[in-house]
């Protein structure tokens, strides 16, 4: 097989990641240039790593790590965990020679998640796996949104912002501000507001077929839009933010159908 490697190496982890290269499984290696300088290796840009005729791609890190790649690709990846959570991520990196035996021998399926596209004004600003976050571009400022599903208005609420998450999303952000946990084999829009003034504003599930729509109400009082932690631009009361169903897929290398024991072993025991 012909593979890719992602991510950050922490020092203690230098052995197993090395050893990819001598696994009988393994034909080809590209190492991301960062990875790469740590193992003073040759390395790749993520653009020439893509042009490969790869099956997959490992990530060394954290959610956040599979997330920055998810940014730029669909090709499945293989999270290895070295970060605090890893609920994204598949295997431990004690586990890559075993993941990687059964990989060659067809022992995994590809778990794909919808993604969102964002749109401000009819331009694409990105792609997210996770979610979109509207929030406050002042610290303590509450804001006016208003929000619709295609022409329909939801609700105008005050907040510190607005989560509009994935179910692959809701157990992230969109959880700790009191959103639902959603089975990551719907799609689904998790519409969850930020600290909201009044107590009645609530959080909405909501069916992709039609897109989300989200406006500002306030003059001169703008917010920060920030794609899965990694990418953010300005939103402003003259603008539309519009958020629908994106083309492409996140997609996961899995070995097991695992998802609420890693609610519990990841999320409910800490």
């Amino acid at each position: 097989m012909k593979l890719a490697v992602y991510g950050l190496l922490p020092e203690k982890y230098r052995g197993e990641i090395t050893s990819i290269d001598s696994h009988p499984a393994v034909e080809e290696v590209y190492y991301e240039k960062t990875m790469a300088k740590d193992l003073g290796v040759e390395g790749y840009s993520i653009d020439e790593i893509l042009e490969k005729e790869i099956d997959f791609i490992i990530t060394v890190g954290g959610d956040g790590t599979l997330l920055r790649l998810m940014q730029y690709t669909d090709i499945p990846a293989l999270g290895v965990n070295t970060g605090t959570v890893g609920f994204l991520t598949s295997i431990e990196v004690s586990e890559i020679d075993d993941a990687l035996k059964k990989i060659d021998e067809g022992d995994y399926f590809v778990d794909e998640r919808f993604k969102l596209k964002v749109m401000l004004n009819g331009e694409k600003m990105g792609e997210c796996t996770n979610e979109i976050v509207i929030h406050s571009d002042k610290i303590a400022k509450l804001r006016r949104i208003e929000t619709y599903y295609g022409e329909n208005r939801i609700e105008s609420f005050r907040a510190d912002g607005l989560i509009i998450a994935t179910p692959t999303g809701s157990t992230c952000y969109s959880m700790s501000v009191g959103g639902p946990i959603v089975n990551p084999n719907l799609q689904v829009f998790v519409v969850v507001p930020i600290s909201p003034y009044d107590i009645a504003t609530k959080p909405h599930v909501v069916p992709t077929e039609k897109p989300m729509k989200v406006h500002l109400k306030e003059e001169k009082k703008s917010c920060l839009v920030v794609l899965d932690g990694q990418k953010n631009f300005v939103f402003s009361p003259k603008d539309e933010l519009e958020v629908l169903p994106s083309e492409t897929k996140a997609r996961f290398v899995r070995f097991e159908d695992n998802f609420y024991d890693k609610i519990k072993e990841k999320l409910v025991s800490r």
